[in-house]
């Protein structure tokens, strides 16, 4: 598989929720970095896929992917991709257009995604008035940021404790 064929299969089997899927085609020290989560690694950064996907019918999530590009002669081995994330935030509707760089390593496995987006714009949507407010300030950043980590290390705590059950 070339490495945007990687990252498509990747993006499509995060449209279609499959976190097998996902999980499979990353390093066991993938490394996933954006505005609300700014450096996750290994369990961190799967979990918070796998977060997202198990809590989709929940918040609604659906995820689609506008463009995936590359370049086969890039030693790199770096492919960008654009995809759009719709889905319910504690009530409120969100569409977030994402810009992802994403490294792919010589066993065809990714290492590191990289998403961007508007941050300001994600917080008008999801934040409401206070979001719309104080969206562009770093410390409305550092508390989503936050109650992003407190939510995920509740989450692959839960994980666990079910996954050790088993």
């Amino acid at each position: 598989m070339s490495t945007k064929e990687v990252v498509q299969k990747y993006l499509t089997a995060y449209t279609q929720l499959d976190y097998a899927t996902m999980e499979s085609l990353t390093t066991d020290n993938f490394v996933f970095e954006d505005p609300a989560f700014p450096h996750l690694e290994g369990e961190h950064a799967r979990g918070m896929f796998k977060m997202f996907i198990q809590g989709a019918p929940k918040t609604g999530a659906k995820f689609t992917v506008v463009e995936v590009d590359s370049s086969e002669d890039d030693p790199s081995h770096k492919v960008t991709a654009k995809y759009d994330a719709s889905y319910n935030f504690e009530g409120r509707p969100v569409v977030n257009h994402m810009s992802s760089v994403f490294l792919v390593n010589n066993d065809g496995k990714i290492e590191k995604q990289v998403d961007t987006f508007d941050f300001s714009a994600w917080a008008s949507q999801a934040l409401g008035i206070i979001g719309m407010l104080f969206g562009s300030f770093g410390f409305l950043r550092a508390q989503v940021q936050k109650r992003g980590a407190d939510k995920l290390e509740a989450f692959l705590r839960r994980d666990r404790e079910a996954r050790t059950a088993n």
